[in-house]
């Protein structure tokens, strides 16, 4: 039997499967078009509501950004610093385990599209950057930096900056996500991030162990 189904979604279907579909759509849309150049009508038919179904949920497309990031990064922001803010325990394993993870990320070419969104639009909209600023890089530094904290409380490394120290950790995490978006369409042969990552935090550990600490 034919399916004579009409393309809009049924209006009894629940908020939530409304606001699933469009952000599903939103999504795609990015996915496919970028930041700047889809449009919201596009979201819309794809998520087969109307635009004002579209509006009534997410007024401009910034709210459908902010939306897919809080969906799709949140969680896992939110479960990786609050292991790190419990954790209390030696600093390398720790360390290795967060760069494990983005180096298995790039690695199998799993990253997000968010980082690729970033990196297209930032100069035409820098809302989008002060927002994953906030909301993803910045909890995860302030949750870093708790984590040297307590390592330099406990006399496991020299005594530094611990803000800084985040900034220096996470900054090879970034350039991996970032050589993996920009040049890795360009190379015959993938620059992998879990060796680079790994070579990292041998320096880096190294570094944060050796000399006279500084406040000595």
């Amino acid at each position: 039997m034919a399916d004579t189904a009409s393309p809009m979604r049924n209006r009894r279907a629940s908020p939530d499967v409304r606001q699933a579909d469009i952000l599903d759509a939103a999504l795609s849309q990015f996915a496919a078009r970028g930041y700047a150049d889809a449009r919201m009508e596009d979201v819309a038919r794809e998520a087969r509501v109307s635009k004002g179904t579209v509006y009534l949920y997410y007024p401009t497309k910034m709210a459908l950004f902010e939306a897919l990031v809080r969906r799709d990064i949140g969680p896992r922001v939110e479960a990786i610093s609050g292991f790190l803010k419990a954790y209390d325990g030696p600093l390398e394993p720790v360390l290795r385990r967060v760069a494990g993870l983005v180096g298995g990320l790039v690695d199998s070419g799993q990253i997000p599209i968010y980082p690729k969104l970033l990196v297209a639009e930032a100069g035409r909209f820098p809302e989008l950057v002060l927002f994953y600023r906030r909301e993803v890089v910045g909890v995860i530094l302030t949750a870093l930096s708790g984590v040297f904290e307590r390592a330099m409380a406990r006399g496991d490394i020299r005594r530094s900056d611990s803000e800084i120290l985040a900034h220096l950790f996470i900054a090879p995490l970034l350039k991996s996500v970032l050589w993996s978006l920009v040049f890795s369409p360009a190379e015959t042969v993938p620059f992998k991030a879990t060796p680079y990552l790994e070579a990292h935090i041998d320096l880096f550990m190294k570094g944060l162990k050796t000399g006279v600490p500084s406040d000595a």
